[in-house]
């Protein structure tokens, strides 16, 4: 026996179906507060009414759009599109900001009204991409909150770093990046529950060397310490491709950082072959020229120089192609690109005046111990350093100097891309001693975001080297989780530009993205 309508209900379907018909230009209804008001009834009256009516296949309604006459309403299987649409667009960003460390893995997921928020997206959306994530292994739940796939039981896991060093536990680090790598590399692991260790590999012996905690083989080591997996630091290394082999042999997961060509070459060659395996490549991509390519345009700057005295090195040609693939978006863009292909860092400009000695032939044994006390000689080799990358220094601006005032006195030139930060550095310098306006200057952007660059206050392109840890780790201690299993043997990163004094808008550009 079909159940009675109450006369309240029946009236308030009556004057619904009224305004639908009546108001044929308009296919949304009123909201229920604004209803219940109109109608003199409760809004629980109304949405009964509401339900009524899109039984009877008169209205229907959507989440977050209220309600329409379904007349007027989109096919259905559009409406499935659309939300399709929408779904894997969220689900992919979502994936995204997670390899991107812009969450912290080690933390809860914000909960779900803010994800809505977030991505501007309705709750049944975000639900459905937290679900797909559960179901993937992604994240876990407990309660009402969500978790990565971070391990959160009381029980210590060990990773093995795999870095270039003479001797055990001693690490070589020379430049600010690595530091910055390995400080944050400590934090995030404490906060993953890992405890690290280290293996030190020198292969510029007769023979390659691991330099193992246990003091003991290589094979003896892996076999009985316990670690879940590897990172290795391609830096320093003689041939890093060598080292990723003998590791593979191993079978156990290892995350590789992509920061020497060696290790970069092995790609292709291991990439597809390794399930175990993932490289992490933040610098040497052309994702970072690009990304500066993009900051550049949206300030207006059309005619860009790029300067590089390193260009015999892949890392400052592929910053060059994503600078290029940038500016072809606007067909009254150029690039200028002045290179040098002979070097390919620094250390090729260093090179000969370690070989020529000059330190020791201005400062003799004799000299230093006659003028300085015995005990302060251990600072010598601060000195040696500063010497030597001065005569460094002075040879890689000499380089670039013709390029450098060519730039400088082309007005339609209005901005400097340098390959990285001691050359922007070096430029900086030089407009400071020459007195150059500021006005008088291009933008000036280089990459690593160095303590130089907040010290000499140019803008600076940062590498998003807590995302590539965070996900290191993570791939370490998860190969199997559908964001590592799903995704290209090798992850590449943006990060972002630190805007400093250095960067400047180009007022007449009317174009936009």
């Amino acid at each position: 026996m079909p159940q009675k309508k109450s006369p309240v209900l029946q009236e308030t379907v009556v004057k619904i179906r009224e305004i639908l018909e009546k108001n044929s230009a308009e296919n949304d209804l009123p909201s229920v507060r604004k209803l219940s008001q109109q109608f003199i009834v409760s809004p629980v009256t109304v949405m009964r009414a509401i339900r009524v009516l899109e039984n009877e296949g008169f209205i229907s309604s959507r989440w977050g759009k209220g309600c329409s006459k379904r007349r007027n309403l989109p096919n259905p299987a559009d409406i499935d599109i659309q939300e399709t649409g929408i779904y894997k667009k969220t689900l992919f960003q979502f994936k995204k900001d997670i390899l991107d460390g812009k969450f912290q893995t080690h933390l809860p997921l914000p909960p779900v009204n803010q994800l809505t928020a977030h991505y501007n997206v309705s709750y049944p959306t975000i639900r459905k991409i937290l679900t797909t994530l559960l179901e993937q292994g992604v994240i876990k739940r407990n309660g009402v909150r969500y978790y990565f796939y971070t391990n959160h039981l009381k029980q210590t896991r060990k990773i093995a770093i795999v870095a270039f060093g003479q001797s055990r536990e001693t690490i070589k680090i020379e430049t600010e990046r690595e530091r910055t790598f390995y400080r944050l590399l400590s934090s995030t692991a404490a906060n993953n529950n890992v405890t690290l260790e280290i293996i030190c590999y020198n292969d510029y012996l007769n023979k390659a060397c691991f330099y193992t905690p246990d003091n003991k083989s290589l094979d003896h080591y892996i076999k009985s310490s316990g670690i879940c997996g590897i990172i290795l630091s391609s830096y320093h290394m003689n041939n890093s491709s060598e080292c990723l082999a003998k590791l593979l042999t191993y079978n156990i997961p290892i995350s590789a950082w992509i920061e020497d060509s060696g290790i970069l070459d092995t790609v292709d060659r291991f990439g597809s072959h390794y399930k175990k395996l993932t490289f992490f490549d933040s610098s040497y991509t052309v994702i970072p020229g690009y990304d500066v390519g993009r900051y550049l345009l949206e300030k207006g700057h059309r005619s860009i120089a790029f300067i590089s005295p390193f260009h015999g090195s892949p890392w400052s040609q592929n910053r060059l192609k994503g600078l290029k693939k940038a500016v072809a978006q606007y067909p009254n863009a150029i690039v200028y690109p002045f290179t040098n292909s002979e070097y390919i860092n620094d250390y090729y400009f260093l090179q000969p005046i370690l070989e020529k000695a000059d330190f020791d032939r201005r400062f003799t044994p004799d000299t230093m111990n006659r003028d300085v006390q015995e005990f302060l000689l251990s600072r010598v080799a601060s000195i040696r350093y500063e010497h030597d990358t001065l005569l460094r220094d002075s040879a890689i601006f000499l380089s670039i100097k013709d390029a450098v005032d060519h730039v400088t006195s082309n007005e339609s030139i209005t901005a400097i891309v340098c390959v990285n930060d001691l050359v922007a550095g070096l430029i900086t310098d030089y407009w400071n001693y020459y007195q150059v306006p500021s006005e008088n200057r291009p933008a000036l952007i280089g990459f690593d975001n160095s303590f130089k660059s907040l010290q000499k206050q140019f803008s600076s392109y940062e590498f998003n080297t807590l995302g590539e840890i965070q996900n290191m780790i993570s791939h370490v201690l998860y190969p199997e989780n559908a964001l590592f299993s799903t995704v290209k043997s090798v992850i590449r990163l943006s990060g972002k530009v630190i805007e400093r004094a250095s960067s400047r808008w180009i007022k007449s550009c009317n174009e936009s993205f």
